[in-house]
């Protein structure tokens, strides 16, 4: 039987609300800390691969995503002047269907929210995480919290638990989400375009939102 711990998870993004499902099904007590107001999802669409959706049905939400997300069967992309393909991908192989599956990063987050809420997790909203010493997190309005017998660190690349710092890079990325409209481009397929290796441009079906039937699709 494994020794239930105290954990705390810094970050309650897709990750440390995945992770602390996971635990707390494993027996442990379990602590989130968010430095939002609310818990809120950050971004637009990706794609969750078959690993990543064994791990939502672990969680007991791969249903409830499958019904958010669209199935995505196929990664294509091609050069913009010439039409060379560059990226094609399959998901079907003999014997072994699978596919990727396209979702709104909101519609994720909200099933995540979800399970951790029926587990009874805490949640620890407007709470920063600054350090971490000796099991005890130091949050920024001047508490501590802890001691835990273990601290995830799921708060994104800048983090202030991390010793690993990003650095800025020379290009930049814009992502958008918008209404599914009136294309050939296929509903099944993420599609992507280049202009040499530093410029591109793609679409992804993501599915709908909670409580709207209407699809959508991630453009970047």
């Amino acid at each position: 039987m494994t020794k239930s711990i105290c954990i705390a998870i810094a970050g309650a993004g897709i990750g440390g609300l995945a992770a602390a499902a996971l635990l707390a099904d494993g027996g442990h007590r379990v602590t989130v800390f968010d430095r939002f107001d609310a818990p809120m999802p950050v971004g637009s669409g990706l794609v969750i691969q078959p690993v990543g959706q064994e791990v939502l049905a672990r969680i007991g939400v791969a249903v409830e995503a499958e019904a958010l997300g669209a199935q995505i069967s196929r990664m294509s992309g091609h050069e913009a002047d010439t039409g060379q393909a560059v990226l094609d991908v399959s998901y079907a192989r003999p014997g072994r269907p699978s596919h990727g599956l396209g979702i709104h990063r909101g519609s994720l987050f909200d099933v995540l929210l979800q399970a951790v809420a029926r587990r009874g997790i805490r949640v620890e909203p407007s709470a920063p995480v600054l350090g971490a010493s000796g099991g005890v997190l130091t949050l920024a309005d001047g508490r501590d919290a802890g001691p835990f017998d273990l601290i995830v660190d799921a708060a994104g690349a800048g983090s202030t638990l991390s010793p690993l710092k990003g650095r800025a890079l020379g290009y930049g990325a814009v992502w958008g989400t918008v209404d599914w409209p009136v294309t050939d481009l296929p509903p099944t397929e993420l599609r992507q375009c280049y202009r040499q290796a530093n410029r591109m441009i793609g679409v992804l079906p993501i599915g709908r939102m909670p409580g709207s039937p209407t699809a959508k699709a991630a453009v970047f």
